[in-house]
């Protein structure tokens, strides 16, 4: 709950406080921006979910410096190039040591695939480890074609979340307010692969660029951060 995550840390300034209440929520970022919530009100509503723990006083003067109007802009330009949402479960993800051998092996399972049936494989490489994410009833296989040592970490139980969006080189930061929309509301990123841009036809034959995203996430939180990227993708 809100009022559980604001009140978590005694610590925390005035100011973070008010900036975790307005980013974690869509619908309070653009009701102060469209002068739908005022910043009394809102000051009130953060006093009372934080037990009185800030003054009322102090919560108006930091609501009133945040730069609602700027970050809500860039919110709503976020929402309005999300072209499609998905998302899968049953993923596992992979992390080998890296070596000529693996990449054969790798190159030789990446050719039995079934991508058309609905198999994922995706794979980050980096002169010492490769990162493989892949679907839960492939994992197994993959892992008994390669030498115990050779694997350093599996992640089971996780989650991917899609993320397909129009190529707009003028919205620059689109990654900074994706993972920022599952950082404020407490989702952690196992994972994350990029793809794109590629052009694709439109119902009425238009062309547009679209690039993708892909964030892994533990599976108890899928749910969540689908839902997160849906409030995002509908603010206008």
């Amino acid at each position: 709950m809100l009022g559980d995550a604001l009140t978590s840390d005694s610590e925390r300034s005035t100011g973070e406080v008010v900036r975790e209440t307005i980013e974690r929520d869509g619908s309070i970022k653009i009701g102060l921006a469209r002068g739908l919530i005022n910043a009394r009100a809102l000051a009130r509503y953060i006093q009372a979910e934080t037990h009185n723990k800030y003054t009322f006083e102090a919560l108006v003067s930091a609501i009133r410096r945040y730069p609602i109007k700027q970050s809500a802009e860039s919110r709503v330009k976020f929402g309005s190039i999300i072209r499609k949402l998905s998302m899968k479960n049953n993923m596992s993800v992979l992390v080998l040591r890296n070596h000529p051998e693996l990449q054969m092996i790798l190159a030789k399972f990446a050719g039995e695939i079934d991508h058309s049936g609905g198999d994922t494989l995706r794979m980050v490489s980096t002169p010492n480890i490769v990162t493989v994410e892949i679907d839960s009833r492939n994992e197994k296989r993959l892992a008994s074609k390669v030498v115990n040592r050779d694997i350093l970490r599996r992640g089971h139980s996780l989650a991917e979340v899609t993320v397909a969006f129009l190529e707009e080189a003028e919205v620059p930061g689109i990654l900074s307010a994706m993972s920022g929309e599952l950082t404020m509301n407490g989702i952690n990123i196992v994972e994350f692969y990029s793809a794109g841009p590629r052009i694709v036809r439109g119902e009425h034959n238009e062309t547009e660029a679209i690039s993708e995203m892909f964030f892994v996430v533990e599976e108890k939180d899928v749910l969540k951060a689908y839902q997160a990227f849906e409030r995002l993708s509908q603010e206008r």
